[in-house]
């Protein structure tokens, strides 16, 4: 019987989603962790394990201890590119990528990038970003970094960066679409437009990146996040290490794990439009669309115009009217709730709006050209294809 592996994890400073993909591999591997690092954040000087999984971050403490263990490590970022590691990141630039088009989708004309710090994880992030827009011969304004650890005496002046900060945000042309390059960045730029009097998604679209649900679920406008597969970072982290442990080699080439999509929440789900009150009444759309008795006249009530001026700047920003914005919203509901759970349509049709299930029946034919429980089988049958394409392409990690 081989002998159980003890490994140290390193991650002082990292997300919870890293303890995930670890756990889940030692479960499976029988492996002993050692965690005290994770409640202490103390160097654990003169362990003696089989190997190590870490996060450096910008600790230099870290650096030289793992430096001087010579022991098989993994390091689960490319931050410290300087010291020599097997390493596993996310990729970066679909992540910037992938932001963009969620935007661009939006139709919005103006960007910022929201960086933590002046790093190469940041910069591939932001690179992505600049490159897809720069497709649509688009550009993003930069804001400065949200760390200030480079500044003198390692100070941080958090009320001078807000003023900067809400200064930059009402200066710049709305409707704005920003990247922050983390949830944690992201999170502060909604608090600032709070501050500055700024509408968050109306006037300000806001995306983070990790999809930490215990941060983006909690704030005063819910994140909407890229989802950096963190736990498969830590998973492959481990595999690698396993194999380091085996005394088989490093790859040459650093491992990439994608991100899994963006999770749309409120504080990037509308379209972006030039005339504040036709957001104030998408918005109001979004929000209420569930409610069998919404109409068009309780939106006319949500903003500061009277009916027809409303109706005409409505359709002058999006090609068609109050009442048509609404069945789209109720029908883009329906649709993913048929695709991702097992509901009735009978309970789907209440659920979005539809004060019957013959009412959602007539309208879904007349715009999908198909009936509920036929579009739902459909959507099966394409994921079970989709599933078994996944599985034959083979592993999702892939180097670079």
């Amino acid at each position: 019987m081989a002998r159980k592996r003890t490994v140290l994890l390193a991650l002082t400073d990292a997300h919870h989603g890293f303890f995930r993909g670890v756990a889940r591999y030692a479960r499976e591997h029988q492996w002993h962790l050692v965690a005290d690092m994770i409640y202490t954040a103390r160097i654990p000087i003169g362990w003696r394990g089989d190997g190590i999984i870490s996060f450096i971050g910008y600790r230099e403490d870290l650096a030289e201890f793992i430096r001087n263990s010579r022991l098989p490590t993994v390091e689960i970022s490319m931050v410290r590119n300087d010291i020599k590691l097997p390493r596993v990141e996310g990729d970066n630039d679909m992540i910037g990528r992938l932001a963009a088009e969620h935007f661009l989708e939006r139709g919005y004309r103006h960007f910022v990038w929201a960086p933590f710090m002046d790093d190469i994880v940041n910069a591939e992030r932001y690179r992505g970003f600049a490159n897809r827009l720069k497709k649509e011969n688009l550009a993003s304004h930069v804001l400065p970094p949200a760390d200030s650890r480079s500044a003198p005496g390692g100070t941080h002046d958090w009320a001078a960066r807000r003023r900067l900060l809400i200064q930059e945000l009402r200066r710049l042309p709305k409707p704005l679409a920003v990247l922050g390059y983390n949830d944690c960045v992201a999170a502060d730029i909604i608090d600032a437009c709070d501050n500055a009097g700024l509408l968050v998604p109306e006037a300000v679209a806001v995306m983070g990146v990790d999809n930490d649900t215990m941060l983006c679920d909690c704030l005063r406008v819910p994140l909407s996040s890229v989802c950096h597969d963190l736990e498969e970072m830590a998973y492959q982290a481990a595999v690698l290490l396993d194999r380091l442990m085996a005394g088989k080699k490093a790859p040459k080439k650093m491992l990439r794990v994608p991100p899994t999509g963006v999770v749309t929440r409120r504080s990037t789900d509308i379209l972006a439009v030039n005339n504040l009150e036709v957001a104030k009444a998408l918005r109001f759309i979004h929000d209420q669309y569930s409610n069998p008795l919404l109409s068009v006249d309780d939106v006319v009530m949500a903003t500061n115009l009277s009916r027809r001026p409303l109706e005409k700047a409505f359709r002058k920003e999006l090609t068609r009217t109050l009442n048509e914005e609404l069945v789209r919203i109720r029908l883009n509901s329906v649709k993913n709730l048929l695709t991702k759970t097992n509901l009735s349509v009978t309970k789907i049709s209440t659920m979005t709006g539809f004060n019957r299930p013959n009412h959602l029946h007539r309208i879904f034919r007349k715009q999908v050209c198909m009936s509920p429980k036929k579009y739902r089988a459909q959507q099966m049958s394409r994921g079970r294809l989709d599933a078994r394409a996944a599985k034959a392409a083979g592993k999702r990690v892939r180097p670079r």
